[in-house]
């Protein structure tokens, strides 16, 4: 356990460091390369939201990696559930689930991305998946209102 605690006290700020440069390099390099992995990264991000709102399961499932996962974040409390778990949940529903983003900002580092939206995602043969979802469950006035208004 020290070895553990020691190693991270030496790699944590080594791998802070490398984010910062990284960050940095992003901003310096907006070519239509980034441009459209980014939008491939909010592409698939996007895919994830209409299979909720088309409750289909299995367009859920195949929007994110077979380990992935959604944390959901709410006063006090913390609910994981698996990307199996979530599809059956969406295929019981008989309401669509409609969720939004705007001004989505994107970081990508290799295969990885991370997209502002609660978004973790990885670059597979079969393009970008989603890996986590991370949320909070809030409505306003607790959060702030989509800038287009209600779903219609």
């Amino acid at each position: 356990m020290l070895r553990l605690v020691s190693r991270l006290v030496w790699t944590l700020p080594i791998l802070a460091a490398a984010a910062l440069l990284g960050a940095s390099g992003i901003e310096a390099q907006v070519g239509d390369a980034q441009n459209d992995e980014e939008r491939a990264v909010i592409a698939a991000a996007q895919a994830v939201f209409d299979a909720m709102e088309a409750l289909d399961a299995e367009a859920f499932r195949n929007a994110v990696v077979p380990d992935g996962f959604l944390l959901s974040v709410g006063p006090g409390t913390t609910r994981r559930s698996t990307r199996d778990q979530f599809a059956a949940n969406i295929a019981r529903q008989t309401t669509p689930m409609i969720e939004r983003m705007w001004d989505p900002e994107v970081r990508i580092d290799g295969p990885v991305a991370t997209l502002w939206t609660a978004f973790q995602l990885a670059k597979t043969a079969e393009g970008w998946k989603v890996v986590v979802i991370s949320y909070t469950s809030q409505a306003p006035p607790e959060c702030s209102t989509h800038p287009e208004g209600p779903p219609r």
